[in-house]
């Protein structure tokens, strides 16, 4: 049982990794420069109205068919933005120093998947009481 919840919260850092690629796709956003904050810079240059959108989405979604706490299938969602941070922050030394700022920071990013998993999830509740 703990594992089959623990795939699914992977499934769903892989799912957040994939939306932000969709974004990139959608809307061609330039490769950005080789160096250090090379792979942040690519997700912070494609998070934005768009990307929220897309993450309410899945956040709703994932609330509404997947049977998981909300506010952790919100956080695993954006999980990809502290994982990249951390990755370099550990391969490039002296880059990344306030990633507590970060983490605070990579929250807000978090708040559209987080309200639409909770949204998600009271509309699942609700469906389940008409029935």
């Amino acid at each position: 049982m703990f594992f089959g919840k623990l795939i699914q919260y992977l499934f769903l850092v892989f799912i957040g990794f994939l939306l932000i690629l969709l974004v990139s796709i959608i809307l061609e956003t330039p490769a950005t420069p080789q160096g250090e904050y090379h792979y942040s810079s690519f997700l912070r240059n494609n998070y934005g109205i768009t990307a929220a959108i897309l993450y309410l989405i899945a956040g709703l979604a994932v609330g509404y068919l997947m049977e998981l706490k909300p506010w952790l299938a919100g956080i695993c969602l954006i999980l990809i933005f502290p994982l990249t941070a951390l990755y370099e922050a550990t391969i490039y030394t002296g880059s990344h120093n306030l990633i507590p700022f970060e983490f605070l920071f990579f929250l807000l990013y978090a708040l559209p998947s987080l309200a639409g998993a909770y949204l998600g999830k009271w509309l699942s509740d609700r469906a389940e009481k008409t029935n």
